[in-house]
């Protein structure tokens, strides 16, 4: 990429997507086909790393090398997949290791990769990362075994960016780090879409639990007109399609993303 956006997802599906990632550019805009949920900010910092992304990042002109960090979210297979790790830190050009943050638990199934720098990332503990503040926030989400999913609240120069999935309603921990704060981007996990009714509410959002979630932030004023919505991680089985779920979305301020979807971060 000769300039890298601010904010490119590299994929925007949950776990029941294909992980045969066989997808042009127009099918991914039109949200034919999603890949696993991650997110790349100012082309160096990515946000979780499951198997489609090495051929999320070839078709969307990713050098790979550029990557120096990787934010780890949980350690669910479609988050974390150690052979797309090991893909991204065998990059020909790299020239570092690349640096790789992470609950203890998601950092004990890459401890094993060559190349990596491992930084443990406890929830509530700030450090900085890329050239940004990153606030590791626990997530209500579940992850077998004692592990640990988190969202991250990044800041720059009065702009916050929250990543929020996955994860449902947020946690109280997690609102009182938020409330004094002003967000101006935030991608929501959108799991369920519009399907009521579904169980997987009790560790993924539904359109309308962001609904919900909003008009609080808002009245609040953590979030304001001027705030980004992104929408992410949405599942096959319970999403309609793409343009559909944009058009009902749009108006209501909601950014259905797409894979490919390159983007500002707004604010300031």
């Amino acid at each position: 990429m000769d300039r890298a956006p601010e904010l490119l997802f590299l994929g925007t599906g949950a776990a029941d997507w294909p992980v045969e990632y066989g997808v042009t550019k127009e099918a991914a805009r039109n949200g034919q086909v999603r890949g696993n949920a991650s997110l790349l900010v100012r082309g160096r910092l990515l946000i979780d790393c499951g198997p489609t992304l090495p051929d999320a990042m070839a078709l969307f002109g990713v050098e790979a090398s550029q990557v120096t960090d990787l934010l780890l979210t949980h350690g669910h297979s479609d988050h974390l997949d150690p052979a797309a790790v090991t893909r991204l830190v065998d990059a020909p050009t790299r020239r570092a290791p690349l640096r790789l943050w992470a609950t203890a638990d998601s950092a004990q199934a890459v401890a094993t990769v060559a190349g990596v720098e491992l930084h443990e990332v406890t929830p509530g503990a700030a450090f900085s990362v890329a050239g940004l503040m990153a606030h590791p926030l626990p997530a209500n989400h579940v992850v077998e075994e004692g592990g640990l999913a988190v969202h991250y609240l990044l800041e720059d120069q009065g702009r916050s960016l929250l990543y929020a999935t996955d994860g449902a309603w947020l946690l109280k921990p997690t609102w009182q780090a938020l409330q004094s704060r002003r967000l101006t981007t935030i991608v929501w996990d959108a799991t369920n879409g519009e399907t009521a009714g579904d169980w997987r509410v009790f560790e993924h959002n539904s359109v309308d639990m962001i609904r919900l979630m909003l008009q609080t932030l808002r009245q609040q004023g953590v979030v304001d007109a001027g705030t980004q919505l992104f929408l992410t991680h949405m599942a096959r089985t319970l999403c309609v399609p793409h343009h559909e779920m944009a058009a009902r979305l749009g108006p209501e301020g909601l950014t259905v993303a797409h894979d490919g979807l390159a983007a500002a971060w707004g604010g300031g």
